[in-house]
């Protein structure tokens, strides 16, 4: 058995800027020239409050709604995104939705997939890990917000399913998990760690629970990622951002590091 060397960050992530806006992209993605993505940081918009400068995304954290629609409008435009933005109101489940054009009201759900073209999906993040699944031969996209709860419930291998609605092959599915918090700032409590573990089992806890110094940290890039692999996402076709959001406040919006006071980020995929 040919065992499949890691792959460094380098490989697995790149910051480019365009027009004055940085935004992160996977080369696993960009490379199929048939796919547009990009993870937004909290840099290069208009977003003038404090705590919300400058690339904020969310609708309701205190920002003129004219200031988050120009930083989508950035955003697509440096991208090379379609402006036609498909979101919703997140709600911390497995829900998703099949995307056949916009929505005239944001619909309750974690998650679009679409084989559309012109729509580009949306999840919005500030320390929840957005994932962005592509599977090329069947042309079908899907992009997931996956919060510690919408992990805990799989909305990964929910993702992965919804593509194979689609005429997917598992195996053919590229999957990226953008950057979110990490174990090493993710300390939980007891209820937490109850509840994780009713949700997740017994086996994926033992290995996405960390003791560090007397206090559990949990591990959501490696349980989503242990969890794409069991979904039948291959390890080559895999891509995980090692960045911390909460270490790094000044390239993103982390909800913990500002305990609640910023803005938010978003991922976003596209058939062109």
């Amino acid at each position: 058995m040919m065992l499949l060397k890691r792959k460094t960050s380098a490989e697995t992530l790149k910051l480019q800027e365009k027009y004055g806006v940085p935004y992160l992209v996977f080369p696993s993605l960009e490379n199929t020239g048939l796919v547009r993505h990009a993870f937004s940081t909290r840099l290069g918009g208009v977003s003038s409050l404090p705590h919300l400068q400058s690339m904020n995304l969310g609708e309701n954290r205190g920002d003129e709604p004219q200031n988050v629609q120009k930083n989508f409008d950035l955003l697509c435009q440096a991208s090379g995104l379609p402006r036609k933005v498909v979101s919703g109101l997140q709600i911390h489940s497995e829900k998703l939705l099949y995307a056949e054009d916009s929505f005239e009201e944001k619909p309750s759900c974690d998650g679009f997939y679409t084989d559309r073209q012109g729509l580009s999906l949306c999840v919005k993040v500030a320390d929840c890990l957005p994932v962005l699944l592509y599977e090329p031969e069947a042309n079908c996209i899907a992009a997931l917000h996956a919060g510690w709860r919408g992990s805990a419930r799989n909305i990964v291998g929910e993702g992965v399913k919804a593509l194979l609605s689609l005429g997917a092959r598992k195996e053919k599915i590229l999957a990226a998990v953008g950057a979110g918090i990490s174990a090493c700032c993710f300390a939980v409590r007891r209820d937490f760690v109850d509840e994780y573990c009713a949700l997740v089992g017994g086996e994926l806890s033992k290995r996405t629970l960390i003791s560090k110094e007397g206090q559990m940290h949990a591990d959501l890039k490696e349980l989503n990622r242990l969890l794409l692999l069991q979904a039948g996402v291959t390890e080559e076709h895999l891509d995980v951002c090692p960045l911390c959001t909460c270490c790094q406040p000044d390239l993103f919006f982390s909800h913990r590091a500002s305990g609640g006071l910023r803005g938010t980020m978003a991922a976003l995929i596209a058939l062109p």
